[in-house]
């Protein structure tokens, strides 16, 4: 799933907004879009900074969405009372920085939010911010042409410029406010938005300046991108950061067949080798003894990190055949 986090905030003294009818417009153009059923949207009101935080953890989105107002280097969140709570662009980002592993795409639709998108464009791969003030309208009608565009498969930029196009079309005069940011090696015309799947995370490593460049390389020639999830591989949550994550070229034994994968460093190398050897041989695998190889076996009670692997080695999968418990036992004579 494609998960969107609209999150909404008008202190009460602040200017009134039409929150509910952004939210609505972006809602209708997902449900109307081709691929709908793969998209996941949660709506967020009156956001507080506990709250900004337990909608991130609970709900670890794709795509954040701010309605709101903004000023110099900031947004404006409310209080349990209702009134402004400034959160400024260095807090925004940090907060932002815990959740890299899933951010794609943040859309500040506030007033003077350029500022804050730049800084954002450290911890998400593209993000839209407001050089100037922008109206009711202007915000509404960019959103809808915007999120109708990325729910027909667009790509970020093209979706943008759909949105730009339409505040052009409707004679508006906020069409040169919206801003389109991108992260270092990101290129935006190529972002399709694919929730965390691995093709949706081959894009974005195949552009991801800490992936080696021979491995960028593989991925831009189509090789096949295996991610291994933390839960699939048991890593304690403490341990599970992006700086933890490393980048393999796996080779078969008996195959010339090359995978980049990306996995916890801190994960066993048994657990690694076996859940790549479930996703590569679904039938079989159960009936072999999994293990990494780099110049010999890698013993698998360790972490990768012990092991010696770091990102852009070359490794091997291979598989020990286990005799069956159905099997004689072999007995001298």
């Amino acid at each position: 799933m494609i998960k969107i986090l609209l999150l909404a905030a008008n202190p009460r003294d602040t200017g009134p907004l039409r929150l509910g009818e952004e939210t609505r417009k972006i809602e209708e153009k997902i449900r109307e879009s081709s691929a709908a059923q793969r998209f996941s949207v949660r709506s967020a009101w009156a956001v507080t900074i506990d709250e900004l935080l337990y909608q991130l953890n609970s709900f670890e989105p794709n795509v954040v969405h701010f309605i709101g107002h903004g000023g110099a280097d900031q947004i404006v969140l409310e209080t349990t009372t209702g009134t402004s709570q400034p959160l400024t662009k260095e807090a925004l980002s940090t907060i932002f920085s815990h959740f890299r592993q899933w951010l794609q795409v943040v859309v500040l639709n506030a007033c003077y939010s350029a500022a804050q998108a730049e800084k954002l464009a450290e911890q998400a791969d593209a993000v839209i911010g407001m050089t100037d003030q922008v109206s009711d309208a202007a915000a509404i009608e960019f959103s809808a042409a915007f999120y109708r565009a990325l729910g027909f498969g667009r790509s970020v930029e093209a979706a943008f410029a759909q949105g730009v196009g339409m505040l052009k079309v409707d004679g508006l005069p906020d069409a040169d406010v919206p801003k389109l940011i991108h992260r270092r090696g990101v290129d935006p015309a190529k972002l399709v938005l694919a929730g965390a799947s691995d093709a949706a995370m081959s894009i974005r490593r195949a552009e991801d300046p800490r992936v080696p460049a021979k491995l960028r390389q593989h991925l831009q020639n189509g090789c096949e991108f295996l991610l291994l999830s933390e839960k699939s591989v048991r890593v304690p949550e403490q341990h599970s950061a992006e700086e933890n994550r490393i980048f393999l070229e796996l080779g078969m034994r008996q195959s010339n067949a090359v995978f980049v994968i990306e996995v916890n460093r801190l994960s066993t190398v048994g657990e690694a080798a076996t859940v790549l050897a479930q996703r590569l041989l679904p039938t079989d695998y159960h009936w072999y003894s999994w293990t990494l190889v780099k110049h010999e076996a890698l013993a698998t009670k360790l972490s990768l990190a012990m092991a010696g692997l770091r990102s852009g080695d070359h490794v091997m999968l291979v598989g020990n055949h286990r005799m069956p418990e159905w099997a004689p036992s072999r007995r001298s004579r």
